[in-house]
Formats: C-alpha cells, sequence, structure tokens
C-alpha cells in the first residue's frame, strides 16, 4: 500500500507520519487489496480536520472527521473508514452467487448450509424436464456437460433412468426394477 501524507497549515513529523501509517496500515488487514491511501491533515483555528481517502480494487473509501485534536482526527476518520470498508466486505461476501445461463433452466431451492446442530440436514431440491433418449444419447449428453448426474426417461424401456458419474472417471446408470 502506498501511502501520500500532506499537511495544510500543519508540519508533520517523521513520528507522527509513522503513526498516521500505522493506523491507516491496519485497514489492510480488513480489506488486503488496497492500493492507496491518501491522508490529508489540516489546521484552523479551533480546528484540527484529518481527510483519508483509500483506493482499493474497484473502489473509493472516503472519510473527514474534525477534532480539538489531529491525533483524535486521525483516530475518528480510521473508525470511520473501518466502518465503510467492513460494510463493502460484508456485501461483497453476502452477495449471492450469479447462476449461469445453464442453470437457469433447473430451478433449484436451498436451506442454509450454516445450520445449527438440531436443525435437519439440507435439502436440494430440483425440477427437471424428463426427455426420452437411448443410453447412448444420455451418455453423449453427459460428457458434454459438467453435471454429475443427468435424469432422463429411457426410450426403448419407457423408465426413468439416472446416468451419473463415478468417482474413478466412468459413468453409472440407475434403472428401476419392475
Amino acid at each position: 500500500m502506498r501511502f501520500i501524507v500532506s499537511g495544510h497549515g500543519v508540519v508533520i513529523t517523521p513520528a507522527f507520519r509513522a503513526i498516521v501509517e500505522r493506523k491507516v496500515g491496519k485497514l489492510s488487514r480488513i480489506l488486503p487489496k488496497i492500493l492507496e491511501a491518501k491522508i490529508m491533515l489540516s489546521a484552523e483555528k479551533y480546528r484540527r480536520t484529518a481527510e483519508l481517502t483509500l483506493l482499493a480494487k474497484r473502489r473509493i473509501f472516503r472519510s473527514e472527521e474534525t477534532a480539538p485534536d489531529l491525533a483524535a482526527a486521525v483516530d475518528l476518520a480510521v473508525d470511520a473508514l473501518a466502518r465503510q470498508v467492513r460494510q463493502a466486505k460484508g456485501r461483497i461476501i453476502q452477495r449471492k452467487p450469479r447462476v449461469s445461463p445453464r442453470r437457469a433452466g433447473a430451478r433449484e431451492t436451498r436451506t442454509s448450509r450454516d445450520g445449527d446442530a438440531g436443525s435437519p440436514p439440507q435439502l436440494v431440491s430440483r425440477r427437471l424436464a424428463l426427455k426420452p433418449m437411448s443410453v447412448e444419447e444420455a451418455v453423449m449428453q453427459l460428457g458434454l456437460r459438467r453435471d454429475q448426474f443427468l435424469v432422463f426417461t429411457n426410450a426403448t424401456t419407457d423408465t426413468v433412468n439416472v446416468l451419473y458419474r463415478r468417482k474413478n472417471g466412468g459413468l453409472g446408470l440407475i434403472e428401476p426394477v419392475a
């Protein structure tokens, strides 16, 4: 992370600069993709202002705080930026996964994976359109897809069959017994 520390009406000592860089540097623990930190410290009659701008990958965070003491203004600004960064990271984590066009045809309902110990096991429900095809055609269809299984109606026996990938790389076929 690159630091740009500047002051307006303030003399920035190397010790104070190191303190500011250390405090702002702690934000990279929360969001490691911070590219640059611009810190502008200014002093007016009875006010000390700290303006902090973080340039992250795809995002800019900005905070401006005023206090009677410059160190207090920096602390308040860093706290405000930490709050913004945590909120942004929470949004990134909670963002729903995007549905690929290939899976758009299959409806999926999922329950929470992070359930309590007393909660029922996870249930995944899919509604599929059964297509009549031969076993050879089903093998070819599964070869074209990245799915682990294919449910189809066997054209010769007119029953529902499941073709699945085995762990050893082969294929398995499940046929109902009449």
